[in-house]
Parts: structure tokens; sequence; C-alpha cells
């Protein structure tokens, strides 16, 4: 398989081979809960709002003052997406399934 992409990438234009790196380092950037939350659109207020909770709540959890997964879920949640994790161990990616059950503390 590698050789394989190692020949279509050498036929591709050098512009090509920079857009799709560019690409792909977009893709794997990191957010901070913050930025995930302003590029859907959202306030802190109507994330707290829609989570039950009040808007000092929600920012102390969006600087990581000791979330929780569950918490984390709602959040992604109310912002119309789903969460999933992975594990990095030795070089071998795990994706991990998390609970449909978790429950904001």
């Amino acid at each position: 398989m590698a050789r394989h992409f190692n020949e279509l990438r050498s036929r591709m234009t050098a512009e090509r081979r920079a857009r799709n790196e560019a690409a792909a380092r977009e893709m794997n950037r990191e957010y901070v809960l913050s930025q995930i939350r302003r590029e859907a659109g959202f306030t802190q207020e109507q994330v707290a709002h829609e989570l039950g909770v009040s808007q000092p709540a929600y920012a102390s959890v969006e600087k990581g003052d000791n979330m929780r997964i569950g918490t984390l879920q709602k959040i992604v949640a109310a912002l119309g997406g789903v969460l999933s994790l992975h594990i990095d161990l030795g070089g071998k990616d795990y994706q991990l399934q998390l609970p449909t059950a978790l429950q904001m503390a």
C-alpha cells in the first residue's frame, strides 16, 4: 500500500502535494474547547443554557478545571457534535468507545 501511495504522490505536482500536506496539518490540528465552541457559532452563555448550568460554571469547564469526560460529551452534543477519543500507545492508535450513559457531575 505504501508503495502505491508513493507512486501516486510522485505523480502529483508540487502545488498539489503542498495543498494535501496543508490539509492534513489542518485535519490533525489540536483545538481547545473555546475555539471549537466559537467555530460552531456558540457563546458561553448559549452552551451553559443548553447544559443547564451557569455561564461561570461553564467558563470554568472551558478552562479545564477538572473536566470530566461526561461533561465534555454533553458539551460536544450541545454544539451538535459527537465526542470521540483515541489513544496513541506505542505508535498504535486505539479508538475509545465511550459509554452512552455518562452523566455530568
